[in-house]
């Protein structure tokens, strides 16, 4: 590797959307016509929010929208309905999204290099999996993690099954970084397709031990 920077670190976690691929916009596209039906004010504070807790998964934003944006009395079945909607057009979103540049290349080198590498999303976790199969990227990764599990839970399962070794998380949003606290390992902040707002984005450069803005930079 030219900067040498990832060869310290034995497991490699990365976020998947706006790390992996570029799917940030479009995601944020998802929610608004998953829940269109709704006013134009609610649907446009819930698309403005998901932006700024990128990271969190569908699992809660749902729930959040129906009882707190939509202030109705939370009915299961119009859960669904919402996460089957958003799941759809997920789908058509991932088919067109592109792979961020320098990912195949940096997933290759640290592969030869025998790097153990992982994803913790926020997305659902069958989801990634047909996805990643899909885009050729699942021969890279040990585990592929996500919801309805937390992104925390997901970091948990793959320190667990690696410890004593050292660990950096890759990531685009405070909930990157929360998580790489919490479990007491190292933050590396991509911010080009980052949604999140100035003050949350500041937050992570200041808090990361690297910042980039593809991962081009760290081949």
């Amino acid at each position: 590797m030219k900067s040498g920077f990832l060869s310290q670190y034995d497991i490699i976690i990365f976020d998947c959307d706006g790390v992996l691929i570029d799917i940030n916009l479009l995601k944020c596209e998802a929610f608004g016509k998953a829940v269109a039906d709704y006013p134009s004010d609610i649907v446009g504070k819930f698309v403005e929010y998901c932006k700024n807790t990128f990271g969190v998964s569908r699992y809660v934003k749902f729930k959040e929208f129906l009882t707190e944006f939509a202030r109705e009395t939370y009915q299961e079945d119009k859960y669904n309905l919402l996460l089957t909607k958003y799941a759809n057009i997920c789908n058509r979103a991932y088919e067109i999204a592109e792979i961020t540049p320098g990912c195949k290349n940096l997933l290759l080198e640290l592969t030869n290099l025998n790097k153990s590498l992982y994803v913790a999303s926020g997305g659902d976790e069958k989801e990634l999996n047909e996805v990643f199969i899909k885009k050729n990227l699942n021969i890279y990764f040990n585990g592929i993690y996500g919801s309805p599990k937390t992104k925390s839970e997901c970091t948990s399962i793959i320190l667990n099954s690696n410890s004593d070794k050292k660990s950096v998380f890759i990531g685009d949003a405070l909930s990157d970084m929360k998580t790489a606290k919490e479990h007491k390992i190292d933050y590396i902040y991509m911010s080009k397709y980052t949604v999140q707002s100035e003050e949350q984005d500041q937050l992570c450069r200041n808090g990361a031990i690297k910042v980039i803005n593809t991962l081009e930079e760290l081949l």
